[in-house]
Parts: C-alpha cells; sequence; structure tokens
C-alpha cells in the first residue's frame, strides 16, 4: 500500500494483552476500501475460554457492520510466533475495525467475543 493509507489505531487486548495487530486503509479510485490487515501473537481460538474455531474481521460502517472474512493464523518453521494477514477491499467506508473470536465465518454480526477492537478512524 502506499503512503497516502490510513493507519489504524488498536489498543492493547484484553483478552490476548500480547497480541500485535496493525492495519492500513486506502481508498481506492472506484471508491472502493483496500484493507491490510496484520496480527502477531494471538492466541489460538481453540485455547480460549470459551474455546472458538476462528478469528473474524469486522468493520463499523455508517450502514452498519460488515463481515470481511477470516484470518488464518500459523506459525513458521523457524518461529513460534503466530501470524495472520488479512487484504480484502470493501464497497462499505470503515471507520473501526474488529477481531472476534467466532465458530462461524458466515455469521452476519459479530458475536460477544471480541477480542480486540480498533480506535474510530477517519479517512
Amino acid at each position: 500500500m502506499v503512503s497516502c493509507a490510513t493507519k489504524v489505531n488498536f489498543p492493547v487486548s484484553k483478552v490476548n494483552p500480547g497480541a500485535k495487530v496493525q492495519a492500513k486503509v486506502k481508498q481506492d479510485p472506484n471508491d472502493n476500501y483496500k484493507i491490510e490487515l496484520k496480527v502477531e501473537n494471538l492466541t489460538a481460538p481453540d485455547r480460549l475460554d470459551p474455546p472458538k474455531e476462528m478469528y473474524v474481521v469486522w468493520i463499523e460502517t455508517a450502514k452498519g457492520t460488515k463481515n470481511l472474512g477470516k484470518i488464518n493464523i500459523s506459525k513458521s518453521l523457524f518461529s513460534s510466533t503466530r501470524k495472520g494477514k488479512l487484504v480484502t477491499s470493501t464497497a462499505y467506508k470503515p471507520n473501526r475495525i474488529i477481531i472476534t473470536a467466532e465458530n462461524s465465518s458466515t455469521n452476519n454480526e459479530p458475536g460477544t467475543f471480541v477480542v480486540v477492537s480498533s480506535e474510530d478512524f477517519e479517512l
């Protein structure tokens, strides 16, 4: 992404304080919004209490909350750091990004298990 992207700030997660979340959002020439989200050190969702199946990314918009999809988390052979990435586009202008722990990635609304939520932002 180019330098004119908006950097999104995430406060420390109360559920997973060691998690590091970074996101950038940029409006493209077609008035869509490209979102690039990177995570590190998220606890495996099956180790949460209660256990979950996956992490799902949501955006809050003027038209409601929208599901962007799930984050695949993996470990490398040479490091124990768990990393994940989600790169996507949406027609909806986001003003906040939320990551929840879920048992399904096809929900229309986020569950109550919020792992981390960004601060509100403007593009």
